[in-house]
């Protein structure tokens, strides 16, 4: 019987396997305790958990920003039937979209207590961004000079907003000092 349940998840969409899941939590609350464990369990092990994660993360957002292709800039910007697209807000939605599911991962870690999780997924993107400031020679980057650091305050805020405690901020506020020398005055300024 194991075999045969092990086949038919494997035959169910993401979206057929929540629901199916849902539906057993809701029936039985042994099984819904141990859902939860085994769900807290996974995120625990696959989530940040020491400062060479972050650093994979601050590898992975300057590899996809450094990627981001400046024609797209070109061929969206411009005159539109709904009027005229400025270049940088075509290269904020750009990086926008390579953010987000760093924000989202973070924001998840945040909502689960998983507050180290939470801070060091901050600090992966912050670094990120701020390598791509200083490190990035990609044209892309002429088109947007202003928002890496624009986007370092809103994640910085994003991850102030899920109320860390204050050993972590002190981490934080070092971490900036730091690794994030040239926006370390802003960035202390403005979000603290």
């Amino acid at each position: 019987m194991p075999e045969e349940a092990l086949g038919l998840i494997d035959q169910l969409s993401p979206e057929e396997g929540v629901k199916i899941l849902r539906a057993l939590a809701r029936q039985d609350t042994q099984l819904a305790a141990r859902i939860a464990e085994a769900i807290i369990a996974y995120l625990r092990r696959s989530a940040p958990q020491v400062p060479e994660d972050a650093e994979d993360i601050a590898e992975d957002v300057l590899y996809e920003l450094d990627h981001l292709e400046v024609e797209e800039v070109w061929n969206r910007a411009g005159r539109t039937r709904y009027g005229y697209v400025e270049p940088v807000e075509v290269a904020e939605e750009m990086m926008q979209k390579v953010l987000e599911p760093y924000l989202e991962e973070m924001k998840r870690y945040q909502q689960l207590d998983m507050h180290d999780a939470a801070r060091l997924t901050c600090m992966g993107v912050l670094a990120g961004l701020y390598r791509f400031e200083t490190e990035s020679t990609t044209q892309f980057k002429d088109w947007a000079p202003d928002l890496p650091v624009i986007f370092a305050e809103e994640v910085l805020g994003d991850w102030k907003a899920g109320n860390p405690r204050a050993a972590e901020v002190r981490e934080m506020e070092q971490f900036i000092h730091d690794e994030l020398t040239k926006w370390a005055s802003y960035l202390l300024r403005e979000s603290w």
